[in-house]
C-alpha cells in the first residue's frame, strides 16, 4: 500500500512571500545535505490562492516511521534546535491554518495506475455522503475506464484518505500546461461519449448524488520549494 502525505498550509496573504523565502531555505538546506526526506511543493493558482501543499510519499507506514513525520522535526534536524526553533516561529507567523492528511493510492480508480508528475495538476477533492462510498468510487472508476475508451489525453490518479477525513477521496490530473485542458473532455462529456448518453448520464447523476461536496483546484509545482531527489 503506497502512502501519500499532504501538509496543507493556508497562508496569510501579506506573508506569502515571506513564507516562500523560509520554505526555500529549508529546501536548499535539504538539497545541500542530500537529505533523505523528499517532498514536492504545490502552489494553488486557481482555487484558494492562499493554499500551498507539501506532498511526500512512502511505501507503507513502516516507511513513514523511519523518517521525520512532521515539518517541525525536519526543520530542527536540518538547522539545529536554536536556529530551527526560530525558523519554525517565523513559519507559524505566516499561516492561519494547517492540515495534515495521509492517503493511500487507489490504482483501481486511476488511469494509468503509474501516471507521472507534471508541472501542473488539476486536483479534485470529493467528500462522500455517509453510506455512498461505493457509488462515489464507481463514478471515478468509470471516468478512469472512459479515458482510454475514447482516447482522451487525460490522466487520472486517485487517492483515498486513511488519516484525516475518512470520507474523502481526491483525484489528480497531471497537465503540462493549462492548454491541455482544452483537449480533455469534461467529466460528463467523457462519460457520455464512452458509455452513451443514457448509461453515461446515469453514472454521472448517481455519482454526484453520492457526494457531499466537490472542490477543484489547479496546482503548480514549485521545484524551488521542493526536495524531490
Amino acid at each position: 500500500m503506497s502512502l501519500t502525505t499532504v501538509l496543507s498550509i493556508s497562508r496569510i496573504p501579506s506573508k506569502a512571500r515571506a513564507h516562500e523565502g523560509l520554505v526555500r531555505r529549508i529546501a536548499e538546506r535539504a538539497n545541500e545535505k542530500r537529505d533523505a526526506y523528499q517532498w514536492r511543493t504545490y502552489q494553488v493558482v486557481a482555487g484558494d490562492p492562499g493554499m500551498i501543499h507539501f506532498v511526500s510519499e512512502a511505501a507503507d507506514f513502516a516507511g513513514l516511521a523511519k523518517r521525520d513525520l512532521t515539518a517541525q522535526s525536519l526543520v530542527l534536524r536540518l538547522f539545529g534546535e536554536s536556529e530551527g526553533a526560530k525558523l519554525l516561529d517565523e513559519l507559524a507567523a505566516c499561516g492561519s491554518a494547517a492540515r495534515f492528511v495521509i492517503g493511500r493510492d487507489r490504482p483501481d480508480l486511476s488511469y494509468p495506475p503509474d501516471a507521472r508528475d507534471a508541472p501542473m495538476s488539476v486536483v479534485t477533492v470529493l467528500r462522500v455522503r455517509p453510506g455512498h462510498q461505493d457509488a462515489a468510487e464507481e463514478l471515478i472508476r468509470k471516468l478512469a475506464e472512459a479515458i482510454p475508451k475514447v482516447d482522451d489525453p487525460a490522466r487520472l490518479i486517485t487517492y483515498q484518505s486513511v488519516i484525516g477525513d475518512l470520507r474523502t477521496l481526491w483525484t489528480v490530473r497531471p497537465i503540462a500546461s493549462l492548454a491541455d485542458l482544452d483537449r480533455q473532455l469534461a467529466p460528463n462529456d467523457l462519460l457520455n461519449k464512452a458509455f452513451g448518453s443514457g448509461e453515461g448520464g446515469l453514472i454521472g447523476r448517481a455519482g454526484m448524488e453520492a457526494l457531499e461536496s466537490v472542490e477543484r483546484s489547479i496546482l503548480m509545482l514549485r521545484a524551488d520549494l521542493s526536495n524531490p531527489r
